[in-house]
């Protein structure tokens, strides 16, 4: 998943595996504090109406397809809002994308496939026999690993019906450059798209019902709130 941030952070994500990461443990995060540098992160279709209703919106366009972010800040200088200087979350809801930190799925494939990925800046990588282990015997996940690995898949699941329903947007022409909100430069903004409530409202009949089906109009409903 795509999360604007820092190129630094971006290096030090890598894919979990067996002969990086066999003897080695994970601890579960207890701060948000990952998320302050965060500009944007990924929604999807199973948490869009939640998203939606203590988020912002907006379309991004990506190598994968188009897809739907939640905005976390306006402009570099109001990057961190939503984590308090303890750590914890001051949003009413907590995107998915955030909740298994330190792992992340890189899910930019053709295919689908979500990766699971790690960040081995995180600190939250020990070798402390009270932390949980990534694999048991012959390379198998552990348990907890299984589990964050099934949630992950679950997540991608929704992500390909996401990616389906902002393409048909834009395939249908719906969406238009994103109008910089009070307090963003031009170049804050740039980037992001919104639904063009215009040629929404112009759409025929007959081409309404094939956005309904694929999901757009749901998710255009969503960007609008």
């Amino acid at each position: 998943m795509s999360m604007t941030a820092s190129t630094e952070r971006e290096n030090t994500i890598v894919p979990v595996t067996p002969g990086r990461h066999g003897p080695r443990r994970w601890r579960r995060f207890s701060s948000y504090a990952f998320a302050r540098p965060l500009q944007d992160v990924p929604i999807v279709m199973a948490e869009l109406e939640p998203a939606a209703s203590a988020l912002p919106l907006v379309f991004r366009q990506t190598p994968s397809g188009w897809e739907v972010v939640a905005l976390l800040s306006l402009s570099p200088a109001t990057r961190g809002l939503f984590v308090t200087a303890s750590g914890t979350w001051r949003g009413t809801y907590v995107p998915s994308a955030l909740r298994a930190y330190p792992f992340v799925a890189d899910d930019s494939g053709a295919d689908g496939k979500a990766t699971l990925m790690i960040d081995e800046a995180s600190g939250l990588i020990t070798d402390d026999p009270a932390d949980e282990p990534f694999f048991e015997d012959a390379a198998q996940p552990s348990e907890a690993l299984a589990q964050v690995i099934a949630f992950f898949q679950t997540r991608a699941a929704s992500r390909q019906e996401t990616l389906r329903a902002a393409g048909a947007l834009a395939e249908a022409g719906l969406l238009t450059r994103w109008t910089p909100s009070h307090g963003m430069s031009e170049a804050d903004a740039s980037g992001y798209w919104s639904v063009d409530q215009a040629a929404l409202g112009a759409v025929p009949q007959n081409e309404l019902a094939k956005l309904w089906q694929a999901g757009a109009l749901r998710l255009a409903q969503s960007q609008l709130v």
